[in-house]
């Protein structure tokens, strides 16, 4: 005997409150262009990174006047309600930990200080890109799961292979998929 196949539209949901709620949640998340957690790269430098947070249009975050090669490679969405003091402590969390683990053979961090103030910057050089987007989405994805947006990755047969934070793409990236493969999780 075989269940019939059904989706949250065969459901009647209108005496369900929590059903409700849940699906009227996901649906803000879904459709928010708000509240992203981004890394950028330089488009001649591939042991360059820098993370970022924005709380409004991505494409504002997208150029440097001092970097003409800087561009936005991806932005990570956060659920819809995040406020940007929790977004800020997530910030913060995950590039502690990058700079932990990005460190010269000496000790000292790749995470590059202002030249003025000594303050941390939210870059790092001397790093492999590709691992480096690899170990940021793991730490978005095993840390702060629940405060972003969370996908799946079909198999083509109608189960998912995985999931990773759901995010996008720069459009000079030429195949956004490849990078979705580096960071699922199974």
């Amino acid at each position: 005997m075989r269940k019939e196949k059904r989706t949250l539209d065969d459901i009647d949901i209108s005496d369900d409150y929590k059903l409700e709620y849940i699906r009227e949640r996901s649906r803000l998340d879904f459709e928010s262009t708000e509240t992203w957690l981004y890394l950028a790269a330089d488009a001649a430098n591939n042991t360059f990174a820098k993370v970022g947070l924005t709380m409004g249009d991505l494409s504002a975050r997208s150029y440097s006047s001092g970097n003409p090669r800087y561009y936005l490679f991806c932005a990570f969405k956060c659920r819809h309600d995040l406020q940007k003091s929790e977004l800020k402590s997530i910030e913060d969390d995950v590039l502690s930990k990058l700079e932990d683990r990005y460190r010269y053979d000496d000790g000292s961090t790749k995470r590059e200080s202002f030249y003025e103030s000594g303050r941390k910057s939210e870059c790092f050089y001397d790093i492999d890109f590709l691992g480096f987007f690899m170990d940021f989405h793991f730490e978005i994805y095993e840390n702060h799961r629940s405060s972003f947006v969370i996908s799946g990755m079909s198999d083509g047969f109608g189960s998912t292979d995985g999931e990773f934070v759901d995010c996008i793409f720069n459009p000079k990236v030429s195949d956004p998929h490849y990078y979705r493969r580096m960071i699922i999780q199974y």
